[in-house]
């Protein structure tokens, strides 16, 4: 067995190896490198494009989608994620609750050290956090690294989280819990028979993304378990309602809905949707059914239609290509966490984790962004392939110690 990790026997050798590799590789990176939506982290290509959205949507999508890294010639620096540094916290983590290795208890901390520095309260009235360090074009608008977002906000609320559920540090529940009176109090809206967590404080009110609101309700069912207060529930069970009422038929959830139009998108927000979903019911301990029946419908979903038997996810349903490493942790995460509904789920997880090691992990320890059928895009994201690619293997070794 490896001597960094030192799992049980019933632990694979093939995933000790992996993320023993993955985290000699993120050691080396000290936490810093390439995003793929970072093509405007640069003097030069922010000169060249400001008087023009559609330039600055080109680059990003260019460099994103360019299998060679051509960002050392555009002088694109890396950095450090704060969503991805959240997820490296909540990986190291589990991985001292796996191992009783207090390295890993250390490294969470330097990690949550990071997340502190990079808190936006100050601007705003709570903590809250964003996750990119440079700036990124969407058809509509241009954002900053000084607008926080739900999603990042909830990833750091969480890890401050579990450090307290490790080792009862007031500090950390308490920056949990002022992460969570922001999401209520700048996020929240319920008008017009919607429902929902924006995904943004500047966001328009008519624009709503599910897994955002389904990622507020989660943060809302971990906090109390520590912290009575039933307005928070109510506004969680709210939210989460109205999620579970854009459920399709066959158990899928599109992207986002704008002005009563959905994006049919349905990819790893699938799992994200599904992951919410589960802590409503593990700490809200609901008894209208209903909410485990769209958990079930929603992971035969997500496992037939969305990945195929030898542990491959599809892009974008029903797309099949490119298989993208992003998809790939998503379904280890969801399934490992499932395996508490269903057991057999657990062995899915293994599954993809073993596909995904055996064809998209490089002899380096660094995970791939990109598998094609004729070619393979290998540039070493941080935060959207190590990052989560860390998070998930953490996640399916705790199962399988405690299976």
């Amino acid at each position: 067995m490896s001597k960094i990790f030192g799992f049980n026997r019933s632990v694979n050798n093939i995933f000790d190896s992996s993320i023993t590799n993955l985290y000699t590789f993120i050691e080396k990176s000290r936490w810093e490198g390439y995003d793929p939506y970072d093509g405007l982290n640069s003097k030069f290509t922010s000169m060249i494009s400001k008087d023009s959205k559609w330039l600055r949507l080109f680059i990003i999508h260019f460099n994103k989608d360019l299998p060679i890294n051509l960002r050392g010639i555009l002088r694109i620096k890396k950095g450090i994620h704060i969503k991805g540094i959240a997820l490296f916290t909540s990986a190291f983590l589990k991985l001292y609750k796996s191992t009783n290795n207090i390295k890993f208890l250390k490294k969470a901390h330097s990690c949550l050290d990071i997340i502190k520095t990079k808190t936006l309260k100050g601007i705003y009235s709570n903590h809250c956090w964003v996750g990119a360090y440079f700036k990124y074009q969407s058809i509509g608008d241009i954002t900053t690294p000084k607008i926080p977002s739900i999603i990042c906000t909830v990833k750091c609320a969480s890890a401050f989280l579990e450090d307290y559920e490790m080792r009862g540090a007031d500090e950390s529940l308490e920056i949990a819990r002022s992460a969570a009176d922001f999401v209520v109090e700048n996020l929240y809206v319920n008008s017009d028979d919607k429902v929902f967590f924006k995904y943004g404080p500047e966001d328009e009110l008519d624009s709503h993304v599910y897994n955002a609101s389904t990622h507020g309700v989660a943060l809302l069912c971990n906090i109390s378990k520590y912290i009575e207060d039933n307005k928070i529930l109510e506004i969680a069970k709210k939210v989460m309602d109205y999620v579970i009422s854009k459920q399709k038929s066959n158990g899928a959830w599109y992207y986002s809905e704008t002005n009563g139009k959905e994006k049919m998108q349905i990819d790893f927000h699938q799992g994200f949707i599904l992951d919410d979903l589960y802590d409503l019911i593990k700490y809200m301990k609901p008894s209208d059914d209903r909410y485990m029946k769209a958990l079930l419908k929603g992971a035969e979903f997500y496992k037939n239609e969305q990945f195929l038997p030898d542990g491959r996810a599809k892009w974008r349903w029903p797309r099949v290509y490119p298989i993208d490493i992003h998809n790939q942790a998503q379904g280890i995460i969801t399934f490992s966490k499932l395996s508490e509904v269903k057991p057999e789920y657990l062995d899915f997880a293994k599954t993809i984790a073993r596909w995904t090691i055996e064809n998209m992990q490089d002899e380096t320890g660094y995970f791939y962004y990109q598998k094609w059928p004729f070619f393979t895009n290998k540039i070493p994201y941080m935060r959207w392939s190590q990052a989560w690619m860390m998070l998930a293997l953490s996640s399916l070794l705790e199962k399988c110690e405690n299976s």
